[in-house]
């Protein structure tokens, strides 16, 4: 007679796929949905108090924003050289990152749709942070190789911040 039944470890993995399935789903909404709320928050290319837009024409500048304001900051590197930035001073008292470092091909100047993957291909970093609480703090990011250090950082990017 012929065993038609599945092994309990067959079974098991099935099941263990199955739930990574369902986990990487909910993470994807959830990306999905995290987007969709910073694009809809008030962040423009002005600086104002509920968002702003940072690049790295902003390098040396002191703004003020609100406490629960949104800043999205977009830096340009090339991480095929080994160059990336790197946060130097982050104050997790005064900003919570809402979005972790996501980095995208630099769009097409003609299209504006993003850039093919190339060797060498500039690369947009972007990082979405919340002011925490009321007070004055710095966002610092330097622009090295991991495995040189922050000392061999060959470009800089510096912004005085007053939290209202």
């Amino acid at each position: 007679m012929l065993n038609t039944e599945r092994p309990d470890t067959v079974q098991r993995t099935e099941n263990q796929v199955n739930k990574y399935k369902i986990v990487m789903i909910m993470i994807a909404v959830q990306f999905l949905f995290s987007a969709a709320a910073f694009d809809s928050a008030d962040c423009g290319s002005e600086k104002n108090a509920k968002g702003m837009y940072l690049t790295k024409k902003d390098n040396g500048s002191r703004f003020k924003i609100a406490s629960g304001g949104i800043i999205r900051l977009e830096l340009q590197e090339t991480g095929s050289t080994g160059y990336a930035w790197y946060f130097d001073t982050l104050d997790m008292d005064y900003f919570e990152a809402l979005r972790d470092k996501s980095v995208t091909m630099t769009p097409d100047e003609k299209t504006g749709k993003p850039g093919k993957m190339m060797a060498g291909a500039p690369m947009i970093a972007t990082w979405i942070l919340m002011a925490r609480k009321k007070g004055h703090s710095e966002l610092k990011l330097l622009y090295y190789r991991i495995w040189e250090g922050p000392k061999t950082a060959v470009d800089s990017f510096s912004v005085q911040v007053d939290i209202e």
